[in-house]
């Protein structure tokens, strides 16, 4: 055995044996909220200027980014990008999405992803998300990429995926990597990891665009382990608060980690990883919630941390908060290249996840996330108090709900007074006003305002 490859399977044990003792002082612990961004970056972000790669110093724990898409595709600007990484002293890791068929070729993949990557990389990863294998198992191919690796480099060595994909399709192969990195925008994964990607959907002012974000498990492996000794920037001192601005009547997922209300009584295992619906919220300040959240069934106060937004039912349309990502799949495992910016009204169709723990919309053009702090319900889905409405745009009235352009009567100006006295809803979600007169328009808040 190589002296690189002796030192190598030493600190594997020493990693083991940390992770045992991990488990046996009660799990993981993942890096707290002071912790900097970890992105993911590929192509789709760009290729990126001096400037941009400057700011991002100040931003970043640590950055992983695309070298290949298999063997056969090398990432547009992966090369530019890592030059700058470290000219401007940015640790990073480099990943290979993984496209091979056979262990052989996912021991040719992984040659030549080494073979391009940049040398000055703390660690290399195997993104394994897409079975293309149609020789032999894909256990022996991811296998076969982590003994050629491990051949070719004495640097760390991680496996990323999805959490379903990793335990189908890797639950043993992926226990000789140095790390795990695992994907899951629902809820804390609930296998071993070392790194957790938690969204697709964090906000990065370097660059002016939204990316994957990963939080450290620092119990398995501090911040340090994944620079490998250079020099990170400085973290941040605030406070970063959950998402605290749900409504009456929205529907949450109560996360397995919920153990106390909000009052700190306990909540029965039995009663988590269960969709509730929100009756009252009322304003709190603790730990790292400005909102608790009365849930119906449940019964008691949780603070908004303890559990995610989803829309549930037909809501017809939704106004965008942020950009969003479209994916092929509802499992959100396989981006399309396209997505929707803040500002847009998307028609789609609630539904639920595979995992059942979370809810998309499906688009015309795939699915998105269904979390509540991305978008709004495009519709008035309630009457006002006052039971008048006010156009915005010019708007028809019509005698049939189907607002069939056969149907339209009168137009009505901007800025006209209507009284209303229902609202219905359609089996797609959408919405539409009762007028006094017994006509009908539309109650999309782009249109009319109550």
């Amino acid at each position: 055995m190589s002296t690189h490859l002796w030192a190598k399977r030493l600190a594997q044990a020493a990693v083991a044996a940390s992770a045992l003792v991990g488990i046996a002082w009660g799990g993981q612990t993942t890096a707290n909220a002071s912790t900097l961004a970890i992105p993911d970056i590929s192509e789709w972000q760009g290729k990126l200027t001096a400037s941009q790669v400057s700011n991002l110093k100040s931003q970043v724990s640590f950055v992983i980014n695309r070298r290949q898409y298999g063997s056969s595709y090398q990432d547009l600007y992966a090369a530019n990008n890592t030059a700058l990484y470290v000219k401007y002293g940015i640790p990073f890791g480099e990943y290979d999405y993984a496209r091979f068929t056979s262990a052989a070729s996912a021991k040719q993949e992984a040659k030549d992803f080494y073979n391009r990557s940049n040398k000055s990389a703390q660690f290399y990863v195997l993104d394994f998300e897409e079975n293309d294998v149609t020789s032999g198992t894909t256990n022996a191919a991811v296998k076969a990429w982590y003994d050629e690796m491990s051949a070719l480099t004495n640097k760390k060595l991680v496996f990323y995926s999805y959490q379903s994909f990793a335990t189908n399709y890797a639950n043993t192969a992926r226990q000789n990597f140095d790390a795990q990195w695992i994907a899951n925008y629902s809820y804390t994964p609930t296998i071993a990891h070392a790194l957790w990607q938690y969204t697709d959907h964090n906000y990065l002012a370097a660059l002016g665009e939204y990316t994957d974000n990963s939080k450290a498990v620092t119990s398995v492996h501090p911040v340090s382990w994944w620079t490998d000794g250079v020099t990170t920037a400085l973290t941040h001192t605030t406070t970063t608060y959950a998402y605290s601005s749900y409504k009456k009547g929205q529907h949450v997922y109560l996360h397995k980690g919920a153990a106390k209300d909000a009052d700190g009584n306990t909540i029965a295992a039995a009663d988590r990883q269960k969709f509730y619906k929100v009756t009252q919220v009322k304003a709190v300040t603790q730990s790292k919630s400005q909102q608790a959240l009365y849930l119906d069934g449940l019964n008691k106060w949780v603070l908004s941390e303890d559990a995610t937004g989803y829309w549930v039912g037909q809501h017809g349309s939704f106004n965008l908060k942020k950009k969003l990502y479209v994916y092929s799949n509802s499992s959100l495992s396989k981006k399309t290249g396209s997505y929707y910016v803040a500002g847009d009204t998307v028609a789609g169709k609630v539904v639920k996840a595979p995992s059942g723990k979370s809810y998309r919309i499906k688009t015309k053009l795939g699915y998105l996330s269904a979390n509540t702090k991305y978008s709004d319900h495009a519709y008035y889905e309630s009457l006002g108090t006052n039971r008048v409405i006010t156009t915005k745009k010019p708007v028809y009235e019509y005698t049939s709900s189907s607002f069939k352009k056969a149907n339209r009567t009168t137009k009505v100006a901007k800025g006209t007074t209507l009284t209303v006295t229902g609202i219905k809803k359609r089996s797609t979600g959408s919405r539409y006003f009762v007028l006094s007169n017994g006509k009908y328009v539309t109650a999309q808040m782009a249109y009319v305002t109550e």
